[in-house]
């Protein structure tokens, strides 16, 4: 047995399966539970339109909500959760439980709590806060407020055949890699090495869903190993596991730029305006 599928079969055995993330029964319906890491600092959009010193981007008003109530919005209405953990930046930690408490419906456990300086950390303090016995983990960025709430549904569902699920979006531009260390002089940003066919290259977004088995594994094996991933995929990825692709939208941006911060505003007005959104 190879490093690789040692490690995936540890994941789906005892050591990442304990009590907690118990095997599905036959008959039983699937527990699901939804992280939402909105730790983020913002720094980007801040510096891009002058809102230095204003809330957070995932705090501030997009429309007639703040962005982050958008997401969890969504989120709580795709599907039936067990659970749904926001992790946010520790100083805003009493501001976002006071904005968010009431949000979730009876029967949902809506936890915040601290998360960390990077998206991986964030999703590993949403992942320890989770009850027991959840069977699918499902993670979307808080700065995706524009997601198919239907996308919930079926990357949730091939989680039964698969070890995760994600959407994203087929490549569309010719892609270049290049080298920027011998850009040479100004304005040259770099030097082409090859050109990347990209008849089979996706753009990972978010929702992402993932055996809770697999995702803690995922997440212990990179802590052990120091590897920092983009997403959650990447991680799932690297010990081996098998990741399905639903197709999404370009619609669905992460809002990093008041470009982005404009299209999503409009976005939410024609979907309230036509009674589509909370």
């Amino acid at each position: 047995m190879d490093e690789q599928a040692g490690l995936r079969a540890q994941a789906q055995g005892p050591r990442a399966s304990p009590s907690a993330d118990r095997p599905m029964m036959p008959g039983r319906e699937r527990a699901v539970a939804a992280i939402i890491p909105a730790a983020g600092e913002g720094t980007r959009l801040a510096a891009l339109d002058g809102s230095v010193g204003e809330p957070r981007k995932q705090f501030r008003l997009l429309g007639s909500k703040p962005l982050l109530v958008h997401t969890l919005e969504r989120v709580l209405a795709a599907r039936p959760l067990a659970a749904v953990v926001v992790a946010v930046p520790a100083d805003d930690l009493a501001s976002a439980r006071e904005l968010l408490k009431g949000s979730a419906p009876a029967g949902v456990a809506l936890r915040v709590v601290a998360g960390g300086t990077t998206r991986q950390a964030s999703v590993a303090a949403g992942l320890a806060a989770l009850p027991g016995g959840v069977d699918v983990v499902l993670v979307h960025d808080a700065v995706r407020p524009l997601f198919e709430p239907g996308w919930i549904g079926a990357v949730v569902d091939l989680c039964e055949e698969f070890d995760g699920a994600i959407v994203a979006i087929r490549a569309t531009d010719t892609l270049k890699e290049a080298s920027t260390d011998t850009a040479g002089p100004a304005p040259a940003a770099g030097v082409i090495s090859r050109t990347i066919p990209r008849a089979d290259i996706w753009q990972a977004q978010t929702p992402q869903a993932f055996k809770t088995g697999i995702l803690r594994e995922a997440l212990r094996r990179a802590g052990e190993t120091g590897t920092i991933g983009t997403d959650e995929a990447a991680l799932v990825e690297a010990l081996g596991g098998s990741v399905a692709i639903v197709e999404g939208s370009p619609v669905n941006i992460k809002v990093t730029s008041p470009a982005d911060w404009a299209y999503a505003e409009w976005q939410l007005a024609q979907a309230e305006g036509a009674g589509l959104d909370g």
